[in-house]
């Protein structure tokens, strides 16, 4: 006997369709109350979404080396979207929602129980969705039982990212400032250092290179007025200033680099006192999350048609199959 194979044509597919119209107006209706039933069952959630923008800066400046870090009021760009996508994926932002909305409760998990804190972060993480959008915003969506809580979680993992946020601003400017004191101590010291150097060496009568010059003048004039007396002081005066006089310049010339150097350590040091003390907002709210007046899921409509049209997809590939077994099983 010829393979003849398997006839999928419409005209095929039209008369499995006709020859089996009860069954599958049966199984449609089954699927339809079915479906229907299990969505009314179906625990309903509610969804609240904010909106925000990040901010272009983390520091209040204080002083010229901060202006190119931008200004406070600038919206971030992709950067800064990245690092506040991480800051609210963070454990710190989760673990504060979830205490602040006593989330153990809501979700009914025992604290006490095996792997609580996995199941809740799992509850936590299936129910909160966070993206960055094409305008380079970023989207916090919340489902929940609760419109007030989908709510209230919404905005409270806005209003924790900036405390979050902050407090890694400050811990990190209070190392760095640690660090800065410790340079700054040093510097300050090496500066009384030179001081007393240049102190003594002007205690025995070493000057500067304006002074030393003055000297020379001196000097030359008392020889042509034959002051001998005056010549042998400041023949003297300058023989010593010729022996010290390198010495002198160059820890003077330390000295000033130093000085230089507190004071930009001083400048770093205020910049980050404040960065230290900072609580600003590290985003721009767009949209705060409002209790929805309207379920999110189960849609009904859309489960029922879903549900009903995959059974009786199911349903003609078996009869496709039954109506052409031979040419499948037995001929081949």
């Amino acid at each position: 006997m010829a393979n003849q194979g398997v006839d999928l044509s419409l005209t095929a597919l039209f008369r499995v369709i006709w020859s089996n119209r009860k069954l599958l107006l049966i199984i449609g209706a089954v699927a339809v109350v079915g479906s229907a039933l299990v969505s009314l069952v179906m625990t309903e959630y509610y969804r609240s979404t904010v909106v925000i923008f990040p901010a272009r800066t983390s520091s209040i400046i204080l002083n010229e080396s901060g202006v190119k870090r931008g200004n406070i009021s600038d919206f971030g760009e992709e950067e800064e979207a990245e690092q506040l996508l991480q800051v609210i994926s963070s454990d710190d932002v989760q673990q504060r929602v979830i205490e602040k909305h006593d989330l153990y409760a809501h979700y009914e998990i025992d604290r006490g129980e095996a792997h609580s804190r996995s199941r809740i972060r799992q509850q936590y993480n299936s129910n909160v969705n966070v993206k960055r959008t094409k305008y380079n915003s970023i989207e916090i969506s919340v489902l929940d039982t609760d419109s007030e809580m989908a709510a209230g979680i919404a905005n409270s993992i806005s209003e924790f990212t900036d405390s979050v946020k902050n407090r890694m601003i400050r811990e990190r400017a209070m190392t760095s400032m640690s660090m800065i004191d410790d340079e700054h101590a040093r510097l300050q010291t090496e500066l009384d250092s030179l001081s007393a150097q240049l102190n003594e060496l002007q205690e025995m009568g070493v000057s500067g290179e304006i002074e030393r010059g003055a000297l020379l003048e001196a000097y030359a004039e008392a020889v042509t007025n034959l002051d001998r007396a005056t010549a042998r002081e400041l023949k003297a005066s300058i023989e010593l200033n010729r022996t010290y006089g390198d010495e002198y310049d160059l820890t003077r010339r330390r000295r000033d680099v130093v000085i230089d150097q507190l004071l930009r350590f001083r400048n770093f040091k205020n910049q980050f006192i404040a960065d230290a003390s900072i609580d600003i907002p590290q985003k721009f709210i767009v949209d705060r999350a409002i209790p929805a007046d309207k379920k999110a899921w189960p849609v009904r409509w859309l489960l029922v048609v879903a549900t009903t049209s995959s059974v009786l997809l199911l349903t003609l590939v078996l009869l496709i199959i039954r109506e052409n077994q031979e040419a499948i099983f037995i001929n081949r």
